[in-house]
């Protein structure tokens, strides 16, 4: 799990939010493919999801268990560590190990 402290509260569901919350462990591929589906419906034409900028929001909003409008409300700092965030975990290496400790 990652927290953004955002720099400017959020007021989600009539409360102001200082943190997000992003629980990856909640993305799995079934998720995924939902949420590229979802992307596609916006009409984002996107070649490989992963740089889409809609497709990280709603990676976010799925992970903080929040709407996706509540991510794009954000301001543009806070959105930028969120995308970071997100990209991070989509960017993630295959395997932490490193190349000569791998094993046959």
């Amino acid at each position: 799990m990652e927290t953004i402290h955002l720099s400017k509260p959020l007021n989600i569901k009539g409360e102001n939010v200082q943190d997000i919350t992003l629980d990856f462990d909640k993305i799995t591929g079934r998720v995924m493919m939902e949420l590229e589906s979802r992307c596609r419906a916006l009409g984002d034409g996107t070649p490989d999801l992963t740089f889409s900028m809609k497709y990280q929001a709603l990676m976010a909003a799925k992970a903080a268990g929040i709407k996706y409008d509540d991510i794009l409300d954000l301001g543009g700092k806070d959105a930028t560590l969120v995308f970071s965030a997100v990209k991070s975990f989509l960017f993630q290496p295959a395997s932490e190990e490193k190349p000569d400790e791998a094993k046959d």
